[in-house]
């Protein structure tokens, strides 16, 4: 008996010792989790728009964005080795794995080739490192501190930039594509107002997340300070959002039947959906948003959504490309009698469309399935009828956020927009805790 007891006794240290062995202390995971958080709400600081270059076709990016991905692309996926790769395998979804599959051959048949598998690289880094964020993490609570920390980070440098140098801060008549609203507007380290207010609604998300399970104080802070900065940007789009993301998903908490979750999720999800690409293709619903809102046209978008339908039903299957035509020549200087300023947009203003118009209607499905549908379905599994925990709710205001968002904003394979980038490790955070315990916490 002692001879087994001794036996039981090696084998559960040899065990030990090779947990520890593939383990990475705390300092390491937050120092990573906190880095890649900075990079992904913003990782180009300081944009200075009265640079006439900004007026130029960009197909070659910025050197100083990739290097900062590849770096923290390879930094995450050592982590990643390190910790043991299986606990990423509950994404190997068929939806998922389609809608990857399907980008790939998109990029290889595209407009522009080269320039669609450089920008898809860093997406696909992007992606990696979302997903990889929530598994680093070795609680919890170590994952709202480094979410709060890293919100601070953000926020503490955005208002010290409005207050030590205003003209990379805050919107003047000077910039290059200045709108007559923008002047006086603030936008932090954000290159521009809709960016900085964009960020504040994930920060007001982050903060009530880390008051819930971290801090009461750091949370509270967080929230405040990115509300404040939030009305000083006076993005609308954001500004109408977030008290729509807050009331649907506290009503998630009194309607917990599979059916009213699902109704509530989705339901404004649609109506934006038909409000904004409703108004150009269908007359009538264009006629009543006229007789109820003060900009029936959504500040000039109704162009830029006509331009971006236009060009996607030249290309209906294969779509042009990821990342091969907004702010390419091709669409900036063709046709020179025709050009407008609708040319020079660097986006359509609505991710569904850019996902037709750079992958096709059978990407545009996909992408529903994957990433709407999929999610979903996983949120009912991991709360059934249950409240939400707040981890579920952080990843359930974030998916709800991007789907929202969506209709105004290309939010959607953008690896350089923060909400992309939240949302992404939304879907990943919700499928990782039906499956995954350490996720669960």
């Amino acid at each position: 008996m002692s001879s087994a007891s001794g036996l039981a006794s090696r084998i559960g240290r040899t065990r030990a010792a090779a947990a520890g062995a593939r383990d990475l202390p705390d300092w390491m995971r937050v120092l990573l989790n906190g880095t890649v958080l900075v990079v992904l709400w913003n990782h180009l600081w300081f944009h200075d728009l009265a640079n006439r270059a900004l007026l130029l076709a960009s197909e070659d990016g910025s050197v100083l964005t990739q290097a900062t991905f590849v770096a923290l692309g390879a930094a995450m996926a050592a982590a990643l080795w390190r910790l043991g790769t299986e606990r990423l395998r509950p994404l190997a979804t068929w939806p998922l794995l389609l809608c990857a599959g399907w980008l790939g051959i998109t990029v290889l048949l595209s407009v522009e080739p080269g320039l669609s598998i450089r920008r898809a690289v860093l997406m696909a880094i992007a992606a990696m490192l979302a997903a990889g964020v929530p598994v680093v993490a070795r609680s919890p609570r170590q994952f709202a501190l480094t979410l709060g920390a890293g919100a601070l980070v953000i926020l503490a440098a955005s208002y010290c930039a409005v207050a030590l140098v205003p003209n990379l801060a805050v919107h003047s008549a000077f910039d290059v594509n200045s709108d007559p609203s923008h002047p006086g507007l603030w936008r932090g380290i954000f290159p521009h107002k809709n960016e900085a207010g964009a960020a504040m609604v994930i920060l007001v998300v982050v903060g009530l997340y880390v008051a819930a399970a971290g801090s009461r104080l750091l949370g509270w802070t967080v929230v405040l300070l990115a509300a404040g900065f939030l009305v000083a940007s006076g993005s609308k789009t954001a500004l109408l959002v977030l008290p729509v993301l807050l009331a649907v998903t506290a009503l998630c908490r009194v309607f917990r039947g599979n059916l009213g979750r699902t109704l509530l999720l989705l339901g404004p999800v649609v109506a934006f959906s038909v409000v904004s690409i409703g108004s150009v293709l269908v007359p009538a619903i264009r006629e009543r948003l006229g007789a109820v809102m003060t900009d029936a046209t959504f500040t000039g978008r109704n162009e830029i959504w006509e331009f971006a339908i236009d060009n996607i039903f030249i290309r209906p299957f294969r779509g042009w490309g990821y990342g091969a035509f907004w702010m390419t020549e091709r669409t900036m200087y063709a046709g020179s009698e025709q050009l407008t300023w609708v040319n020079t947009a660097n986006h359509a203003h609505n991710a569904y469309l850019d996902t037709a118009l750079t992958m096709g209607f059978p990407g545009l499905a996909l992408t529903l399935v994957a990433f709407m549908l999929m999610p979903l379905r996983d949120l009912q599994a991991v709360a059934g009828r249950r409240d939400l925990d707040p981890a579920t709710m952080l990843f359930v205001r974030l998916w709800f956020l991007g789907l929202v968002s969506a209709s105004f904003e290309t939010v959607l394979y953008n690896g350089n927009n923060a909400t992309c980038c939240m949302f992404m490790m939304a879907v990943f955070g919700l499928r990782l805790r039906t499956r995954n315990r350490l996720a669960r916490g």
